[in-house]
């Protein structure tokens, strides 16, 4: 059976052998990870197992969970399959965030298959939407330190992978929601320590993103995530009402998600906007990364690897720089 990845700064049931993570942070800290995999048939979470984890002053007698997670990727990887690293977005609950991670799979793998890590951050997944839209944000914020770790951590995965072995898999991020916020201030972490970004993904997507209209315009929100991956994708709809309650009711600036950038014309050539608008239906139109046969469609050209514009069923728009998606 097919595992689901996990990394995640949420609190565990138990330090030792948890068997699963609530929503709230990990006590030891915020940047505090856990790792490990679970397998997931529909709806229902058949296993979950967290990697152990045995910190030693002396690094050489340390079992680190990261290592057992990604001692299974480097294998998948060498071998062909590619990688998908998955971002959850608000009011999500520790299962819920591998049910998706689940979905995702069983929508875009491909005949080599497809490994799917999911970072997740403690969203509220509480049924109070004002109290845990709020805390969530505040979380998303607070998680950056943790999120950083993970993306530091992948870079030495990668190098791993490709030193002294041909490897032909590729890996993606895809952020959804809020998990674009909690991408805007990993990155921030990232330069923060290192002074710029790895370019660790070949594509990147941008899902419905809770996120500021005016992020790429400026280096402290978006501005500098096209050197994270050799291709950024931001796909939005103007009809996203999760996104215009955000915009209206919680007093946060125009969203990237319903409108797209707002100096399209000057972002970086590897920046696709993708206008889903005419497409996506439905009461919410806030998760079509999953439910919209359009979208999926799209963004399944884009894994195959075929030129923006080249991809049946879009029309480019050049005033406005943007690809917009038709049936």
């Amino acid at each position: 059976m097919p595992r689901i990845y996990f990394v995640t700064n949420r609190d565990p049931d138990r330090q030792t052998d948890p068997s699963g993570f609530g929503g709230r942070f990990n006590p030891v800290s915020f940047d505090s990870l856990r790792f490990g995999w679970a397998s997931v048939v529909g709806e229902k979470i058949r296993s979950l197992s967290v990697a152990p984890e045995k910190l030693n002053a002396d690094p050489t007698r340390a079992k680190l969970g990261s290592r057992a997670v990604f001692s299974e990727l480097t294998a998948a990887m060498r071998k062909g399959t590619d990688t998908l690293v998955f971002v959850h977005g608000y009011n999500v609950s520790f299962d819920d965030a591998l049910r998706s991670a689940a979905a995702l799979r069983r929508t875009y793998k491909r005949t080599g298959g497809l490994n799917v890590v999911v970072f997740s951050w403690p969203s509220d997944g509480s049924m109070l939407p004002f109290l845990a839209y709020k805390r969530d944000r505040s979380d998303a914020r607070a998680s950056a330190a943790a999120f950083a770790r993970a993306l530091c951590k992948l870079e030495d995965f990668l190098i791993e992978v490709r030193r002294g072995a041909e490897c032909g898999a590729r890996l993606f991020l895809m952020c959804h929601s809020m998990g674009n916020y909690v991408l805007r201030h990993g990155i921030q972490e990232v330069r923060a320590q290192q002074g710029g970004l790895p370019r660790l993904f070949d594509h990147v997507f941008l899902m419905a993103a809770d996120e500021d209209q005016d992020a790429f315009d400026l280096e402290h929100k978006l501005a500098p995530l096209p050197d994270l991956g050799a291709s950024v994708h931001v796909y939005f709809n103007a009809g996203d009402t999760a996104l215009v309650i955000s915009d209206r009711t919680k007093a946060n600036p125009a969203r990237l998600g319903s409108r797209g950038p707002r100096r399209p014309l000057t972002l970086p050539g590897n920046v696709n906007l993708v206008d889903a608008s005419e497409v996506v239906g439905g009461l919410v139109e806030h998760s079509y990364f999953l439910d919209d046969p359009t979208v999926v469609r799209d963004v399944k050209a884009v894994l195959a690897g075929r030129p923006s514009d080249k991809i049946r069923g879009r029309r480019y728009v050049a005033a406005q720089n943007r690809f917009v998606l038709e049936r």
